[in-house]
């Protein structure tokens, strides 16, 4: 009998699941000697359409990411060879790119593992039933 046998609660499975999610995810950013915060910057430099100034790049990070956090997350990716500065400007490097790549397949390998044994029809309820429930409490 397993942990979650017991627990008939969608919200409690919901955290269960993304808790799992994250674990997983946590895994693969310390195999690569990343952490989160740094995989919110490289993926913000990634979808950049040039290189970003400072302010720039802080403008399109998510709220809760202060000036501190985003320049340890940038030293980090700079020691790591994954970011650099040209002429004043913040780029992804092509490591940097290849390490973005690899790290959104281990996101699509986590959610495929996630939802092995589940047929596409039960799938799609469920995200159905999940997007109702959120409606109903937004209001």
């Amino acid at each position: 009998m397993g942990a979650m046998d017991d627990v008939d609660r969608l919200d409690a499975l919901a955290r269960m699941l993304d808790h799992a999610l994250t674990r997983g995810f946590e895994s693969a950013l310390a195999d690569r000697s990343t952490t989160s915060a740094e995989f919110v910057v490289l993926s913000v430099l990634g979808r950049a359409d040039a290189p970003l100034t400072w302010e720039a790049l802080e403008a399109r990070l998510p709220a809760g990411y202060g000036a501190a956090r985003a320049t340890e997350a940038w030293e980090g990716l700079e020691a790591a060879g994954w970011a650099g500065e040209v002429d004043h400007e913040h780029v992804a490097t092509d490591a940097g790119l290849t390490a973005l790549e690899e790290l959104h397949a281990e996101i699509e390998s986590l959610h495929d593992r996630a939802r092995a044994g589940v047929a596409d029809g039960d799938y799609a309820i469920a995200v159905g039933v999940l997007q109702e429930m959120l409606a109903n409490l937004e209001d």
